[in-house]
């Protein structure tokens, strides 16, 4: 007994655990204080951000909140609109492909895939004058629709990739044993392939619903009428109307950012598994 309490006194300070925890916790504190500081001036007038701007002390000013939310609350819904319809169409049709590329052979499988995969080479940019001369000439200009679907548009080909390396590791047994009780390929899909993607899948939704919720650029240019833009797009008008009061300002870039906080805690755990999936998988 005394030779191990002996032992445990001798035992060196673990300065690499120490080093390496010291580090974690100094690139949180560095990745929350911009945070931080966007809360602390969202309940700041004018004169308390330029005079007092890391000053933690009253008066706070709360109604910043309710002048910006009475700015942008007709916009939110449309942001929800366009986040949640992009996310549906975007998973529907990227798992199915994912699944039709990963086990089923038809013709010109690999030719297909490869210029599917050929396509997450081309930036994104390059698709805005030809997406926009497509949807002028379908006539969905200032609609919903423009964004939805350029959004599953452009976010396949990662993602068809990532669903068929994933769907093509399942062993093949799985999916021959169904068809052997008699299950057609939209069984397999739906009842196999989809548990197994689970975690692929809620990755996915998260990526894109972000994406779609922060977009800029598309829905400035594919939709005129203002009551239908989404919310980043009427926070950059709200920020051309009142240059300066920036706790105003700051308070509605809180408020547009609180769903995306939430959603991201709601699914930090299929989050979590959909990265440990992908990195084990791929």
């Amino acid at each position: 007994m005394a030779t191990q309490v002996q032992a445990r006194r001798q035992r060196p300070f673990p300065w690499a655990e120490a080093l390496k925890h010291a580090t974690i916790v100094l690139v949180c504190l560095a990745l929350l204080f911009p945070l931080f500081l966007m809360v602390m001036m969202s309940v700041k007038d004018k004169e308390q951000i330029v005079y007092e701007f890391f000053a933690i002390r009253p008066p706070f000013h709360l109604e910043n909140y309710t002048i910006a939310f009475g700015y942008i609350a007709p916009l939110i819904s449309n942001s929800v609109v366009l986040a949640v319809g992009s996310t549906l169409l975007t998973v529907s049709v990227t798992a199915l492909a994912g699944y039709a590329f990963g086990r089923l052979e038809f013709p010109l499988k690999n030719l297909l895939f490869g210029i599917l995969f050929a396509k997450m080479m081309l930036p994104g940019i390059m698709n805005l004058i030809p997406s926009f001369t497509l949807a002028w000439k379908l006539g969905i200009l200032d609609t919903p629709l423009p964004v939805i679907l350029f959004c599953a548009g452009t976010s396949q080909p990662f993602w068809v990739f990532v669903m068929r390396t994933f769907v093509a590791q399942q062993p093949r047994e799985l999916f021959e044993s169904m068809r052997i009780d008699g299950a057609s390929e939209f069984q397999n899909f739906r009842y196999l392939a989809v548990p197994l993607l689970r975690p692929m899948i809620a990755l996915m939704s998260i990526n894109v619903f972000v994406f779609v919720w922060n977009d800029y650029i598309w829905p400035l240019v594919t939709i005129q009428s203002f009551e239908k833009r989404p919310l980043t797009v009427g926070l950059a008008y709200l920020t051309q109307a009142n240059p300066g009061d920036y706790g105003m300002l700051t308070a509605g870039y809180v408020i547009a950012a609180l769903p995306l906080l939430v959603l991201f805690f709601i699914s930090m755990r299929q989050f979590i598994e959909g990265l440990t999936a992908g990195s084990i998988k791929l």
